[in-house]
Parts: structure tokens; C-alpha cells; sequence
């Protein structure tokens, strides 16, 4: 455990069989009040290296709060463990529906990512949600929390922290800002060396790469000094690596105008074997099961961007999304 600023703690929890490899879990340690931001998998030895955090910095459950970015399990699979302990939680309305809506297997979020893999033809991969690394590591009940709604403030001594809206890596992900000190903690928002994943949501959320790039509009603009990501290392430059990521989507969308210029209508899933990815795998069939899920997610909504630009459009046949190019 390191203190990367005063009284703001941070250590690595490792995630176990993920390439994320760890969380960088945060303390923001106060005098009456403290706040920790995520919580890793809901996974035995992650609880126990945490609550040894705890025990080093003195928390009392009752007077720390649990900060949660975002709704992926990696953030808060331990959520409901924390919440038996005493500590109030803050997260996002609308992450947070996700959040409660997601601990069962016939619940709505299970039942949806079932129906867009049938859309998007992930059917014929034969996967298994039970295996999905999102279920896997869940937090296993509904919690209660308090809607953390951007504009709002949470002040812990000397830091006021403004609660950032940071839509995009989920539909309601959020960040703290604290502008005299010029720290930003961003969660999955801008990463080092890794891109986030930037899925396909549903109908019911639009354009998340769409979204995503506004977030990006608005950090690029702030002042911040301390970047303070959820994962791998911490970034010195906020605004190269927003450049970076630029770049890696503008990438990504020029993949798919040509796979669908070579291929004609596709589906989702053909679109995603026509990109390139960061992991070793021979072919489409060689590719991790619990991969194609951020894979095809991700091929989905570069698709959907590109539809709200109006370069492509899609029809549904036979069960399944084709998207074609737009006659010029």
C-alpha cells in the first residue's frame, strides 16, 4: 500500500484468472468520516486483503463509505458484504438499477445480454452466462444506496469532491473531481496501455461510443494533475492518453466501414471476427468464450456509433442484426 497523495491510499488487488490482472483500490482516509472507491470481485481473497487495509489504516465501517464507480463486478462484487458491515454506498441511479437487477440468472440483465446474443449471432459460440465473468463475481444481493448524482459534492476533510458524470465504459459511470488539488479518481474511464471496453447496452441507451467520446470531450478540459484509474498503472498525462484513445476508436470504426465495405450486410458477430484484438488466439473459434462477450459488445457499439452518424444502417432478419452501409 502506497500513499499516492496525502491521506489517499492506494493497493493493488489482484483479480484473480482476469486479464485486467488488479483493481487499484483507493482510501481516502479522514479525521471523522473516510471513503473507499470499489471493491474487486466478490471473491474470498480479495475480502481478506481489503479488510487488512482496514486494520492498517484503522477504518471503522461505520464511518467510511464505499464509493462505486460503476456497476462491473470487478468494482462491485463486494458491495453487499460491505453494506452488512455498515458502510453507505453511493453509486450512480442508473448503474445501480443495473446493479439490482443483475444478481440472478432469470433476472432482467441476464435475460437481455441472452437476447442480444441471439441478435448480435453469438448463439452459434454456445456460451454459457453462468461462466460470464460479470455473474461469476457478482455481489450475490439488491443493496441500498445513495444515488450519486454529478453536480453533488462529497467532502471528506480538506478535499471537496464533485461528482463527475462519466458516461460511456457503463451507462451511469461517475468520478470524483476535486479541483483545488487537481485529482480526478475516473474508475474505468481513461486507462494506461489497456482501452476500456465500450459496449452495447441496449437500444434503450443509445450511442455509447457516442457517449463515451463526450466524456472524454469533458476530461481533456479539466485541470488534473492526478489521474487516479482503476486499473494498471497510474497516468501522468491525461490528455495524450485521451488523444491515444482517440485514435485506437477512430481505428476500430475504420475496421468495420471496411469490413462491412468488403463484406457487404454482416452481423455483429462477423463484424467482431474482422477486427483485430489483443489476445493471443489463432482464430474466431481459438478466441476465449468469456472474451467474445467485450468482443462482440464492443463490435456492436462501434456499429451503433457509426448508425448515428448515418454511414450505416441495420435490419433484423431471421432473429439477427445486419448492418450494411447507407447508399451514397
Amino acid at each position: 500500500m502506497i500513499e499516492v497523495y496525502k491521506n489517499i491510499y492506494l493497493e493493488e488487488i489482484p483479480l484473480p484468472n482476469n486479464p485486467l490482472k488488479y483493481l487499484n483500490f483507493y482510501v481516502i482516509k479522514g479525521k471523522e468520516k473516510s471513503m473507499i472507491i470499489d471493491t474487486g470481485f466478490n471473491h474470498e481473497d480479495i475480502k481478506e486483503k481489503i479488510m487488512k487495509v482496514f486494520e492498517k489504516l484503522n477504518l471503522e465501517p461505520k464511518k467510511t463509505m464505499l464509493f462505486l464507480t460503476h456497476l462491473h463486478s470487478d468494482h462491485t462484487g463486494l458491495a453487499s458484504y460491505f453494506e452488512n458491515l455498515g458502510l453507505s454506498i453511493f453509486i450512480s441511479k442508473v448503474d445501480g438499477e443495473i446493479l439490482n437487477s443483475s444478481k440472478d440468472i432469470s433476472d432482467t440483465f441476464w435475460k437481455n445480454l441472452a437476447k442480444n446474443e441471439i441478435l448480435q449471432g453469438l448463439q452459434e459460440d454456445n456460451l454459457d452466462i453462468k461462466k460470464h465473468p460479470g455473474f461469476k463475481y457478482r455481489a450475490k444481493s439488491k443493496i441500498k444506496y445513495i444515488p450519486a448524482v454529478p453536480g453533488e459534492y462529497i467532502k471528506i476533510d480538506n478535499y471537496n469532491f464533485e461528482i463527475i458524470d462519466l458516461k460511456g465504459h457503463t451507462p451511469g459511470m461517475v468520478g470524483l473531481y476535486e479541483a483545488e488539488h487537481k485529482i480526478l479518481f475516473c474508475g474505468d474511464h481513461i486507462l494506461g496501455k489497456i482501452t476500456p471496453n465500450i459496449t452495447y447496452w441496449g437500444a434503450q441507451h443509445g450511442d455509447m461510443l457516442g457517449k463515451y467520446f463526450e466524456s472524454l470531450d469533458l476530461v481533456y478540459n479539466m485541470d488534473i494533475e492526478h489521474l487516479f484509474s482503476s486499473h494498471r498503472f497510474l497516468i501522468d498525462d491525461h490528455k495524450k492518453r485521451i488523444q491515444e484513445l482517440y485514435k485506437h476508436h477512430n481505428h476500430r470504426l475504420d475496421e468495420v466501414r471496411n469490413t462491412l465495405k468488403k463484406l457487404g450486410k454482416s452481423t455483429v458477430r462477423t463484424v467482431a471476427k474482422n477486427m483485430h484484438w489483443d489476445i493471443k488466439s489463432k482464430n474466431w473459434d481459438d478466441f476465449p468464450k468469456s472474451q467474445k462477450w467485450f468482443a462482440v459488445g464492443e463490435a456492436h457499439a462501434h456499429l451503433e456509433h457509426l448508425r448515428a452518424l448515418k454511414e450505416i444502417d441495420v435490419e433484423e432478419q431471421n432473429g439477427l442484426l445486419y448492418y450494411y452501409n447507407m447508399p451514397k
